[in-house]
């Protein structure tokens, strides 16, 4: 946190966790609240936000689904500067389908009925080369792996999305991302 506020970053971003088997889950949310609240309750209103980043649900992922960020956010006490990223490709891996018309309004609605609209603070937009609840994170760039582009119309139009920026972490390098941001700046202006 220290370093993200050095740089004037927004947030930094943690990758939710996992226990080391099921009957370590508590010690696990345990550990969570005892090593995480003194970092925030340090934090000053211009500090960066804490953004967590929910997994592709593989293994002994602590948050599998986007209900599972209830359980972080208790051990975190709701804290005010506790935000998340969401990963399409990481909630498509984990069973939220996004792909189905009507999928992505869906889960944003179901991630703003969870955290709140404020808390989503960062979206890491990338496609993904496995179906649906795969558990798989293996990114693909936008349009051409198994979610597909339309999906990205509706979050873009979400009010979720509207304040939080969009990160592209998608295989390749310039010419391919100036592709995909020309893409996504086209759904967002329809």
């Amino acid at each position: 946190m220290k370093r993200g506020k050095e740089i004037g970053a927004r947030g930094v971003v943690v990758h939710t966790g996992a226990a080391v088997d099921e009957s370590n889950v508590a010690q696990a949310w345990k550990q969570i609240h005892e090593g995480v609240m003194p970092i925030l309750n340090n934090l000053n209103d211009d500090d960066p936000w804490l953004l967590l980043e929910p997994t592709a649900g593989q293994g002994q992922s602590l948050v599998k689904k986007l209900d599972d960020l209830t359980k972080y956010m208790d051990a975190l006490e709701w804290h005010p500067k506790v935000g998340v990223c969401l990963d399409t490709c990481h909630v498509f891996a984990a069973g939220h389908d996004i792909k189905k018309p009507g999928g992505m309004k869906e889960t944003m609605d179901l991630l703003v009925q969870v955290v709140g609209l404020e808390r989503i603070q960062l979206i890491h937009a990338n496609d993904s080369m496995d179906i649906c609840g795969n558990l798989k994170d293996r990114h693909q760039n936008i349009g051409k792996g198994e979610i597909g582009s339309k999906p990205f119309i509706e979050l873009l139009a979400h009010p979720a999305v509207a304040n939080a920026p969009l990160i592209l972490e998608t295989p390749g390098a310039e010419p391919e991302h100036g592709s995909e941001v020309a893409m996504l700046k086209k759904m967002r202006d329809k």
